[in-house]
């Protein structure tokens, strides 16, 4: 595709199929999460009630169900935001990418050095990515297979006028981070690590906390 925008300007729309799969994939690991954590609180904060007729329960059982609910809301609001302010508009020497909450980047096709057109393999799917970055490999512009047909990502990888980078088989975001450095940044490159590193550090904070809970039990104990 070359690039003819010279006349006037295309607006390019999200897919709904693609982000409906997305949204589908995501809540059979997050919903059911939500279900298993919220569930097993309000079922424990119910027992604690039964045992010690601690009444004071039933505010945590309002708490996590109104936290619920709210992240619910959240989903939704986020779901209708994604489809109805996201574009992407090609002109005649710039691009215009608008996202979710309706902020608009303008990116003029002179300032592209690189398009990555490639598949980027991540730990539950392999996913299409368009990725431009500057003259000296700084990410300007990334585009999902989540939510871009790959037409559109082609369109806009022509219309800058750059010979796309286009990998044989599926990379990382490692592997990409390896060769672009400035373009990946290291939580996306090291998800397994974030995530024993976030559980490690939640886990250190608990054991502080009981120490301290634990010694002034005994200080009052004692005293």
């Amino acid at each position: 595709m070359t690039n003819n925008l010279a006349a006037s300007t295309h607006t390019f729309l999200p897919s709904r199929d693609l982000y409906r799969k997305a949204v589908r994939r995501d809540l059979t690991v997050s919903g059911t999460l939500l279900v298993l954590i919220t569930g097993s609180q309000i079922v424990a904060a119910l027992l604690r009630v039964a045992v010690t007729g601690d009444y004071w329960n039933y505010a945590v059982v309002g708490l996590y169900v109104a936290l619920a609910t709210a992240g619910i809301g959240f989903s939704m609001y986020f779901y209708r935001s994604v489809l109805a302010n996201s574009r992407v508009q090609l002109g005649a020497t710039s691009l215009e990418v608008t996202n979710w909450f309706g902020r608009t980047r303008t990116v003029a096709y002179a300032d592209v050095g690189t398009v990555i057109q490639t598949l980027v393999r991540l730990p539950a799917v392999t996913l299409p990515m368009l990725f431009l970055l500057d003259r000296d490999g700084k990410r300007l512009v990334t585009l999902y297979g989540t939510l871009w047909p790959t037409d559109t990502m082609i369109a806009v990888g022509s219309a800058t006028g750059v010979t796309p980078t286009v990998f044989p088989a599926a990379v990382s975001y490692r592997e990409l981070r390896k060769r672009y450095p400035r373009a990946i940044s290291w939580v996306r490159a090291n998800p397994i690590l974030l995530a024993v590193i976030i559980a490690g550090s939640v886990f250190l904070v608990v054991i502080v906390v009981m120490v301290v809970l634990f010694s002034m039990l005994l200080t009052t104990v004692g005293g």
